[in-house]
């Protein structure tokens, strides 16, 4: 299995549910990506996480390109405090 995992902010201004509406929008298309295994979204004291599960490195990229070109990135991107931290990494021990 292939990850991505990011570490962010959202903006002061950002609206929890606009944000929220936005994630539920981009799970449906993800659902729909070859290869897609399971979404996961944290919401911590200060930071937010996400998990994106691949079968591969490739189909990881491939989502992360079809993402970037979706109107709902073009939406959620601005919400988003620059700085982020992301994680592209293959599985190598779970339990």
């Amino acid at each position: 299995m292939y990850v991505q995992i990011v570490k962010f902010k959202l903006k002061p201004d950002t609206s929890r549910d606009e944000f929220l509406s936005l994630t539920t929008r981009i799970i449906a298309l993800l659902k729909q990506m070859e290869g897609f295994v399971a979404y996961e979204l944290y919401e911590g004291a200060e930071y937010w996480s996400d998990r994106i599960a691949w079968e591969s490195g490739k189909h990881a990229q491939d989502g992360l390109n079809m993402f970037l070109t979706t109107a709902i990135a073009k939406q959620m991107i601005p919400l988003v405090e620059s700085g982020y931290i992301s994680f592209f990494g293959e599985a190598v021990a779970s339990a």
